[in-house]
């Protein structure tokens, strides 16, 4: 049975017109602006009259006019429907749209920046296709197993569970975050534990709470395109900052309020920061009273030796602000990350969402708490682990078995590689690489500042498997031959 639509009808008694009249022009209009659209039902006469306070006559007197005038039809043991076939021609609605929106006022400055800022499409088609960078093994999540949990968490929802949570997210989600973080060498009181909606809203949170407009701010040069919009967003200034194979080069006398690193796996080079450089880094900002923003995006899966500390784990005098995501150790659909900021900080940090998104879901967050403290979380992170090296590999494979002029450089953890191209210009190979639905990244789309960019392509390993990376560099070795 077709659904009942909702009429969208004013009545102004003083406005000179019938009731009839006003039930039977507001229907006509919204059938020819299609607001209504064929075959869709219409209420009953006497639930319409009930709804608009008026005798049913009323309302049969306009359906009368209008399945007169062919807009609407009755269907016998059914209702009533808007006809297929109309008596007017439906204007142009595309036309109208787009007269109305010369109309409209421009931007603002900071608006039409941040509608020019490098942006990474996440609305890519499905299944992953060879060499896409930042998805992981969405095929291996364990979906019927969160599922179950789902349910379980739903049907334990009370009344109150339904009302606002708190800002600074679930508790039991902030202990669990807590307790996973001393895998990575630091420890943190759960109440440090801010849960956000994704690593990109949890970096926008910090630049926005920390800095004024016009403040600067370092951020890698090459570097991650999400953390230079969030810059734009506050309206700070961003110093591009060179790397070299230590990570971001420290420049001791330039100021700066806040610093913004990949130190565990620097994005998209691939390198860790140097114990010195982070050492360096820390000094840094504890003589200029600057804070850093430390985004661990995915350093949880190594290939090579054990992991340096994070800088959070280094950091003497709590400048260091870290933020984490489930979006490459779960999936990136989640959208659920965390910060971890200084005692002092976190009761601004938490009033300040009110302004914002309040919160992240519910229930999420309770699938997720669970998902972790039954063991899941750790259990699903050493299979992906096993899995990665196993993909890995297979591109590292696929290079050499066809001969394409990629050197790959060492990868030491993370999801992606970057391969050095030889003799090809890399923008070339993208296009040809991109017209064989091959989608592999020149390094070059992640400079920012005035330096000569690298001649290399990004490769992600981690959201196809072997079989399918094989393939791929097949095609890939031809994209490049034709480049």
């Amino acid at each position: 049975m077709a659904k009942i639509v909702t009429l969208p009808i004013r009545i102004e008694p003083a406005c000179g017109q019938t009731l009839q009249d006003q039930i039977y022009a507001c229907i006509r209009r919204s059938i020819i602006e299609g607001l209504l659209t064929a075959d869709s039902r219409l209420p009953s006469t006497r639930a319409l009259a009930a709804d608009l306070g008026v005798s049913r006559t009323t309302v049969l007197l306009a359906f009368e006019q209008l399945k007169a005038e062919g807009y609407i039809v009755p269907k016998p043991g059914s209702g009533i429907y808007i006809a297929k076939e109309l008596p007017d021609r439906r204007p142009d609605l595309h036309v109208v749209t787009a007269a109305s929106t010369m109309k409209h006022p421009l931007l603002s400055a900071r608006g039409r920046s941040l509608a020019r800022a490098r942006a990474i499409d996440r609305r890519m088609p499905l299944p992953p296709r060879p060499f896409r960078v930042g998805t992981p093994a969405v095929d291996l999540f364990p979906v019927r197993l969160w599922s179950q949990i789902a349910r379980q968490c739903v049907r334990s929802l009370s009344p109150a569970r339904l009302d606002y949570s708190r800002l600074a997210g679930l508790n039991r989600l902030r202990q669990a975050i807590a307790e996973q973080m001393r895998s990575r060498g630091t420890s943190c009181d759960p109440e440090q534990v801010l849960v956000v909606a994704g690593a990109q809203r949890g970096i926008d949170l910090v630049f926005h709470l920390l800095l004024d407009v016009g403040d600067a701010v370092w951020i890698e040069d090459p570097g991650y395109p999400g953390a230079h919009s969030a810059l734009l967003s506050a309206g700070a200034t961003a110093v591009c900052m060179p790397v070299d194979s230590e990570g971001m080069i420290v420049a001791r006398q330039s100021a700066a309020r806040l610093a913004y690193v990949t130190p565990s796996h620097q994005f998209p080079l691939g390198m860790p920061m140097s114990l010195e450089r982070r050492h360096s880094l820390l000094a840094w900002a504890s003589e200029s009273l600057a804070w850093i923003l430390e985004d661990d995006y995915d350093c949880i899966f190594r290939y090579d030796a054990q992991p340096l500390p994070c800088l959070h784990a280094l950091d003497p005098d709590g400048r260091v602000i870290y933020v984490g995501s489930f979006s490459k150790t779960l999936f990136p659909a989640l959208r659920l990350g965390f910060l971890i900021v200084p005692s002092d900080l976190v009761d601004g940090f938490s009033r300040a969402r009110m302004a914002s998104d309040v919160h992240p879901p519910l229930l999420d967050q309770m699938i997720l708490s669970e998902f972790i403290t039954r063991g899941h979380y750790q259990r699903h992170v050493r299979r992906m682990q096993l899995e990665y090296a196993e993909r890995l590999q297979a591109l590292r494979t696929a290079i050499e078995r066809t001969g394409a002029p990629l050197r790959l450089r060492p990868v030491h953890s993370g999801l992606h590689a970057v391969a050095d191209l030889e003799g090809v210009d890399a923008e070339r190979a993208f296009s040809q690489a991109a017209a064989r639905n091959i989608e592999v990244t020149p390094l070059s789309a992640y400079n920012y500042g005035s330096g000569p960019s690298q001649n290399a392509l990004m490769l992600g390993f981690g959201a196809c498997r072997p079989a399918a990376l094989r393939a791929g560099m097949w095609q890939l070795a031809a994209a490049i031959d034709a480049a």
